[in-house]
């Protein structure tokens, strides 16, 4: 009889370990680079977060839209003034580069936050149909830097 309770216990045990589930319901994404095809960035978006060195600094980026076109042309503008500045994805599909020159910065009234944009090794860790979200490729995670870009 004593075994029986031993083994029941048991049992009762590893189905209650076996029913909890360790799901995480945040939806930041983790930082394991996911591929994305080119066609998938290809169409017109805006900046729904962006964390500077850990701070957010999205408002710094109201009022702009970014127009990926399929040739590698970004084109970023205000609603008043634009410019175009290059993208490209890397032959993994897990890496993005933005390439915004001073230049193209002059063109936005020294839209300074542009900078933050450029030349980045920028990590895709999330994309779906409405939502691309990159990371800066940094060793210091205090410091990396992120952006969601949000579908128009």
């Amino acid at each position: 009889m004593n075994h029986i309770k031993k083994y029941s216990f048991l049992l009762i045990i590893s189905v209650l370990l076996i029913a909890c589930d360790d799901d995480d319901d945040d939806p930041t994404p983790d930082n394991t680079p996911q591929p994305v095809a080119s066609d998938d960035v290809v169409g017109a978006w805006e900046v729904s977060l962006f964390r500077d060195d850990g701070e957010d600094d999205t408002d710094d980026f109201d009022g702009l839209t970014f127009t990926f076109e399929e040739d590698g042309d970004l084109l970023i503008s205000d609603g008043q003034q634009s410019t175009t500045a290059q993208w490209s994805i890397n032959s993994a599909g897990d890496r993005m580069n933005i390439d915004i020159s001073a230049a193209n910065i002059a063109d936005l009234s020294d839209r300074d936050e542009l900078e933050d944009l450029d030349d980045d090794d920028w990590v895709v860790v999330e994309s779906t149909d409405t939502t691309l979200q990159l990371r800066e490729d940094d060793e210091d995670a205090d410091d990396r830097d992120e952006v969601r870009f949000s579908k128009q």
